[in-house]
């Protein structure tokens, strides 16, 4: 994967080896995850899944039945996953180390894509859309996949309290006369790119893949953040983190008085598909 200029994206041991405990689904999930791409691509389908990682949505598809080609720049993260695949014996999930701003495959030779909180990592996520567009065949399906959490539950509060204080704090510390960095690409801007491109959606906004529910604390969504397990921590510079995480704990506290009160938080993977002209 690539990052934003001047951000530091290591995907190093360390969060190769915590990733999936992190962001992975729980296994009933991960199965119904892997169906609801695989119905969308087709039984058998070759599909190319870009920042394929430790192998979170390609396993699940690849059970479901498609061939996953997955390309991931950090060696760490294959690792885990070529491990992985060879301990279980797991068939149909083929690896390539490699920057997805310069796919080394041929135009036209996947029945459909598929990438997982990765476009947000890339300065040029639009030049990977165009490519993506080339290797997939006319017919062919993008699917984009995200995990949502309720808004209105604690850890949604947590989460928009968490990224609205970046944003602040990473302002107030900037040099004087310097100007605040672009945000990532928005899901606005990618459906435009995608339509430019020539792709369509396939149906009214984003589809259900699974829905469950879980118990978290307020402590364990803060220690996750403070510890930079959190994926949207990875990436701060210690300073920002510090007077992020001061003002996101007396948040919590005033908030919830008890941290360590388990609550339930309904949690949904939501797929963004596209067809490719053809």
């Amino acid at each position: 994967m690539s990052g934003q200029p001047g951000l530091d994206y290591r995907f190093d041991t360390r969060v190769a080896v915590q990733y999936d405990a992190l962001r992975g689904h729980p296994a009933e999930v991960s199965a119904e995850i892997g169906r609801s791409i695989a119905a969308q691509m087709g039984k058998g389908a070759r599909v190319l899944e870009l920042g394929v990682g430790t192998g979170r949505i390609a396993l699940p598809v690849a059970a479901a039945g498609c061939e996953v080609y997955g390309v991931d720049l950090s060696a760490h993260m294959l690792a885990a996953l070529s491990g992985r695949l060879r301990e279980q014996g797991i068939e149909g999930v083929h690896l390539a180390q490699g920057d997805i701003t310069a796919l080394p495959f041929r135009e036209g030779v996947f029945d459909g894509a598929m990438a997982v909180h990765v476009l947000h990592l890339v300065a040029d996520w639009a030049g990977v859309l165009a490519q993506v567009s080339r290797l997939v065949r006319p017919g062919g399906t993008l699917v984009l996949g995200r995990d949502w959490v309720d808004p209105e539950s604690f850890a949604g509060m947590v989460r928009n309290f968490f990224r609205k204080t970046v944003v602040e704090v990473g302002t107030e510390m900037l040099p004087p006369g310097a100007t605040a960095a672009a945000p990532p690409s928005g899901g606005a801007a990618i459906v435009q790119t995608l339509l430019s491109l020539g792709a369509r959606p396939a149906g009214e906004g984003e589809l259900v893949g699974a829905e469950w529910r879980s118990e978290l604390t307020p402590r364990q969504v803060l220690d996750g953040i403070r510890s930079r397990d959190d994926a949207e921590s990875w990436v701060l510079p210690d300073e920002v983190l510090t007077e992020t995480m001061r003002r996101l704990d007396a948040f919590a506290e005033a908030q919830w008085p008890d941290l360590d009160a388990p609550q339930p938080v309904t949690r949904r993977f939501l797929l963004g598909v596209f067809r490719f002209g053809g």
